[in-house]
């Protein structure tokens, strides 16, 4: 049987995007595709090095040029050779992932001939509630343009992902499908219980991940409940601030910032609550491997949090930037072990049945079969 070409462009290789990324580099079938991956270099974190090297079936073609910044000049050299490459790979499909390499990507796929192209966001910049109105109808009227004139589906990763789009008149309905991230089943879990309340968040200190909310929720509640030990996995821009407000007031003890790990799981492993205060997300990781690994989730209420945290069955969701209601919800668990341990227990049972990678794994590859 001839193998179907499939060609992934990528240039942020770090966070939820490259877990994507490497989890469909791994699992997607390699007897029925021939699986090239054209990516940047700038934004190349060590997991995805790592598969570079481990994956020897899997063909990469770095391009030096892309990069998330916008360059006329860079950009150019970037779509004349993408489209260089595509030329020679001749796929039958390709997949771009999250914003600039979307553009770049469906531009060259389009001008090449490639008849099915697939654009998976990752969240749209246009979520964030922080950003310009200008801002927003450029980069919206931008998406819209792709999506109906160089894009045979967008693939959204949550329902609320898609309805954004719907809303702010990206695409219709036609132009879309829904596939919820996913990820394996973990072998090791360690839920003995222990002395003090181990509270986790994973995410970059970016401004979409709102880390400061974060800090402040727990900060607020260390003098009542002393035995709370948060650990914040993730570099980024506000990391060496956090680190320095942490200094300052005395708060070591019970706040950890061990910036970026190449495993986090071995932190959610004894974790008892994982904390998520985005502004906004597509469908994160973060909240699937928590509840993987039998943790509740206290995240704020935007999209995609809360289609995976259903508010008082498997966590708790607070509305966005209202530290408040964040810091009652957190006291609430903290005071009652028995609402936690039925949280954590309907976590892993969601997980289970909606999030495995099997599940997200033959959603695309049926995708990707289709004539």
């Amino acid at each position: 049987m001839k193998k179907i070409k499939l060609a992934y462009v990528c240039e942020a290789l770090g966070g939820g995007v490259r877990k994507h990324l490497v989890d469909l580099l791994n699992y997607v079938d390699k007897e029925k595709y021939d699986i090239h991956v054209i990516h940047g270099v700038n934004r190349m974190d060590s997991v995805f090095l790592s598969a570079t090297q481990q994956l020897i079936d899997i063909t990469f073609h770095p391009v030096e040029e892309m990069e998330r910044e916008i360059s006329l000049k860079k950009d150019y050299v970037s779509i004349r050779k993408i489209i260089k490459l595509l030329k020679r790979i001749q796929p039958d499909v390709v997949h771009c992932h999250s914003s600039k390499a979307g553009v770049l990507g469906r531009i060259s796929a389009k001008y090449t001939g490639v008849k099915r192209v697939y654009y998976t966001p990752h969240g749209y910049i246009i979520q964030n509630p922080n950003i310009s109105a200008k801002k927003r109808k450029v980069f919206g009227t931008i998406e819209k343009v792709l999506a109906n004139n160089f894009t045979t589906k967008v693939i959204h990763v949550s329902k609320g992902e898609e309805t954004e789009a719907i809303n702010h008149r990206i695409l219709g309905k036609d132009k879309s499908v829904v596939i919820y991230n996913g990820m394996k089943v973990p072998e090791e879990k360690d839920k003995h219980l222990h002395k003090d309340f181990n509270i986790v968040t994973i995410a970059r200190m970016d401004d979409q991940k709102n880390p400061w909310s974060a800090v402040k929720i727990i900060e607020s509640l260390i003098k009542e409940f002393p035995y709370i030990k948060y650990t914040y996995v993730g570099d980024g821009k506000y990391y060496e601030e956090i680190a320095q407000y942490v200094k300052e007031k005395g708060l070591e003890k019970n706040i950890k910032l061990p910036g970026f790990m190449d495993k986090p799981y071995e932190v959610l492993k004894s974790a008892d609550l994982f904390l998520l205060t985005s502004l906004y997300e597509g469908l994160p990781y973060a909240l699937i491997e928590a509840m993987a690994f039998e943790v509740p989730v206290l995240a704020s209420d935007v999209t995609g949090n809360n289609e995976l945290i259903i508010d008082d069955y498997n966590g708790y969701l607070y509305n966005l930037n209202n530290i408040e209601e964040g810091k009652a919800k957190l006291t609430k668990l903290l005071k009652d072990k028995n609402k936690l341990i039925t949280m954590s227990e309907n976590a892993n049972q969601h997980f289970l049945d909606n999030f495995t990678i099997e599940k997200m794994i033959q959603t695309y590859e049926n995708l990707y079969s289709k004539v």
